[in-house]
């Protein structure tokens, strides 16, 4: 297999088409045919991914077999199409699942940071006039500031990080779902 990539273009040099499909596999959830070969589909999502501000990609399958007939191709290309068109609803369903936990754990979280906050208000107010007690106090404030921050951590994560390289994502399958797809030979 050879990979090479130019903006707007991704080229793909696989032997045959046993080498481009993993036949080996039974489809998965939501596929119905033949799945595209792992290392393949990584290699077009993640180029795909970097060249994000190219609005339309075209895909070169380079063969090292005897051209394939023209109702061949076609059936190729809509399986290659058809396979990103699935892994694109896939990566929308999980932004779905991601925001749903997102705010599922902001939910969860909001009482016990406000619970936390209240805490550390009081023990920050009502310093002692002992240095033992103002460093346990410090400590107690600290130890509750950290909860608040870890509290908060996973639904910040959820809604503005990972939803980011879901979209991400999303985007370069929607447009590999719709990529013109060509066929050479060498």
């Amino acid at each position: 297999m050879h990979f090479t990539t130019v903006p707007g273009k991704v080229e793909v040099g696989v032997k045959d088409l046993d080498t481009l499909f993993d036949r080996t596999l039974p489809p998965t959830y939501p596929h119905t045919g033949p799945m595209l070969n792992r290392a393949v589909a990584k290699f077009l999502v993640d180029s795909v991914r970097e060249q994000r501000r190219t609005p339309e990609v075209e895909v070169t399958v380079a063969l090292q077999t005897s051209p394939l007939g023209g109702e061949e191709e076609a059936i190729r290309r809509a399986q290659m199409n058809s396979f990103f068109a699935n892994e694109a609803e896939l990566a929308a369903l999980d932004l779905r699942v991601n925001r749903t936990e997102g705010l599922g754990s902001l939910r969860f979280a909001i009482p016990l940071v406000v619970l936390a906050g209240l805490v550390a208000g009081a023990l920050y107010v009502n310093l002692g006039t002992s240095s033992a007690v103002d460093y346990l106090t410090a400590l107690a404030y600290l130890v509750f500031i950290t909860v608040v921050w870890v509290m908060l951590w996973d639904p910040i994560e959820k809604l503005l990080f990972d939803s980011y390289f879901i979209r991400l994502q999303s985007r370069a399958l929607r447009k590999l779902a719709t990529a013109k797809i060509a066929f050479v030979y060498r």
